[in-house]
């Protein structure tokens, strides 16, 4: 067990005082998403030639999607900028929580799970960001267990990742994330999403006001 910070952290000192908003928009990263190229980029539909349908159908039966395709799309691919326009132009206040993001999976799909780590670090700035954390809840697929930490370490520094013993259901893996976690604030997502431009200050800014 370690002390928590969560909380106690944000509010050890007075922030925001003079409620200073600026702009967390990443413009270096958007700017080369637009330019990106390639299957699935920018979230465009996407098939596979008539001679994998046999692979595709395989793993489409273990994963419920297409699961094939997920593995000839960029680990870091572009997404559509799905916001309001209005949403584009907002400011959020200079002084943010740092957060923890926790992904619980069971037999997910290796390319569809780091897909949504990379969404997240590249999309989340990197002084918010405390760490990443996988909860694999007894995974039976076997490419979950010491390939996917020979990736993490040699490519993911902000992510950890726990392997439960047992199966437990998704609320005791979150709570296992949760308590090896070191971020003011705890944000779960599944293990399929992909986050999309300027996700969090907005979520961060709300919270700040909820708990003032």
């Amino acid at each position: 067990n370690h002390p928590r910070p969560h909380f106690g952290g944000f509010f050890a000192r007075p922030r925001n005082v003079d409620h200073k908003l600026i702009d967390w928009h990443d413009y270096k990263l958007i700017s080369e998403d637009q330019n990106r190229i390639g299957i699935g980029e920018h979230g465009k539909l996407e098939k596979l030639d008539e001679s994998e349908k046999d692979n595709q159908e395989a793993l489409f039966r273990q994963n419920g999607f297409n699961a094939l395709l997920s593995d000839r799309i960029s680990l870091n691919r572009s997404v559509p900028d799905i916001r309001h326009p209005r949403c584009k132009k907002k400011k959020y206040l200079s002084e943010l929580p740092s957060v923890s993001v926790i992904i619980p999976f069971y037999n997910e799909h290796m390319s569809t799970l780091l897909r949504t780590v990379y969404s997240v670090l590249n999309r989340s700035p990197s002084e918010l960001l405390t760490e990443i954390i996988l909860v694999d809840d007894c995974s039976k697929k076997t490419f979950l267990k010491d390939e996917l930490d020979r990736f993490i370490i040699a490519n993911l520094p902000k992510v950890k990742i726990i392997h439960l013993p047992e199966r437990g259901g998704l609320i005791t893996a979150r709570l296992a994330g949760a308590k090896a976690a070191y971020g003011d604030v705890l944000i779960f997502l599944d293990s399929h999403t992909e986050a999309n431009v300027n996700w969090l200050p907005p979520l961060l800014g709300t919270f700040h006001l909820l708990v003032l």
